[in-house]
């Protein structure tokens, strides 16, 4: 008895490493909750590009601006935001991502595109 005791007290000594790779959505919700009824804009200054992105709880999100309607699947990768794109568009990265969660709604912050390295700028705004 002690043995099985002992065998299944260290393999739960070993497991959560692994389980702590896989991040619950119910963390991923309370990590964007600023995000949801609010409007992500991101402006590409350099290019002219710009976009509103809407985030849903169910990780679907959808956007408009310079590509049209555009709608995909978010995710929080390594503490980062990233978003996926339902087709592929032209020229674009599969996936992108970006500072995010843990902003709240006024918050401004800026990065660089994954494939031009061109200034992105973030404003998450109140409201759709």
């Amino acid at each position: 008895m002690f043995k099985t005791v002992a065998g299944v007290f260290i393999l739960g000594l070993l497991a959560p490493p692994a389980l702590a790779q896989s991040v619950p959505a119910a963390d991923d919700a309370t990590l964007m909750r600023e995000f949801f009824g609010a409007t992500l804009e991101i402006d590409l200054p350099a290019v002219g590009w710009s976009t509103k992105r809407y985030f849903a709880p169910d990780h679907t999100y959808r956007e408009t601006g310079n590509d049209g309607d555009v709608r995909g699947t978010w995710l929080i990768d390594d503490g980062k935001l990233c978003v996926v794109p339902d087709k592929q568009l032209a020229d674009r990265a599969a996936r992108y991502c970006s500072l995010g969660p843990g902003k709240k709604v006024g918050d401004k912050w800026s990065g660089a595109d994954p494939v031009t390295g061109n200034l992105v700028l973030f404003s998450l705004e109140p409201g759709r």
